[in-house]
């Protein structure tokens, strides 16, 4: 199976925050979406591991901000690479709450959803949460920014543009150097981008976002 075949899926980045019994919590998702709009539903699929998770499924609610293509990296960063047992992730960032308590970002976002869960889904690495909206707000006017714009930013590059992916496929037809190829985990798209090379990784090395082991990595060219 060439998993490599997901990343052609589309994906958005959404900062989800909850309040539990005064802790604030919020991480990084790509896999949020509207199932219906009458009534109002999104979907989210979050890792078991995540203190996040942990306490939505405590607290049966969530707050879900949609990013813009103007959000700083470090702020992703800030919610995507490090976790929330060791640090505040809510401290030094400007955010408002819901009618739930729940903590949600405007700065670099574009909307915003307040969340209610009504079913659990557990698929086994994961929790799909079937939420409906209690309320939504537009914070923004920018475009939002997808996981593919994210991947290709955090290598240092632009998104690509329609006439941009064309000259590409132009340049590799006549013959052009294909670029070194990136090793991406399958189950949460974390790009390894450390200085010693994947292969020189030891065997027990684990995906820090995730805490998958190196084989659901995938070398994408």
């Amino acid at each position: 199976m060439d998993k490599k075949a997901f990343f052609k899926l589309t994906y958005g980045l959404f900062v989800v925050g909850v309040e539990f019994e005064g802790q604030l919590n919020g991480c990084i998702i790509n896999t949020a979406a509207q199932a219906t709009s009458e009534p109002g539903r999104l979907v989210a699929t979050m890792l078991k591991t995540n203190l996040t998770t942990e306490l939505i499924t405590k607290k049966g609610s969530m707050a879900v901000s949609v990013l813009s293509m103007d959000c700083p990296l470090d702020k992703i960063a800030h919610f995507g690479m490090q976790s929330g047992r060791t640090k505040e992730k809510f401290a030094g960032i400007p955010f408002e709450k819901d009618e739930r308590g729940n903590p949600y970002i405007v700065e670099g976002t574009i909307a915003r959803f307040s969340c209610r869960v009504e079913q659990t889904i557990d698929l086994g690495s994961h929790y799909l949460f079937i939420c409906e909206v209690e309320n939504c707000q537009t914070t923004g006017q920018q475009e939002p920014i997808t996981y593919a714009d994210y991947r290709k930013m955090k290598s240092g590059g632009a998104p690509k543009k329609p006439a941009d992916a064309a000259a590409a496929g132009s340049e590799g037809a006549s013959g052009g150097q294909a670029k070194q190829g990136k090793w991406v985990c399958s189950i949460c798209h974390y790009v390894y981008d450390g200085e010693i090379p994947f292969e020189e990784l030891p065997a027990d090395w684990r995906c820090p976002v995730c805490q998958r082991g190196k084989e659901v990595f995938v070398l994408e060219t």
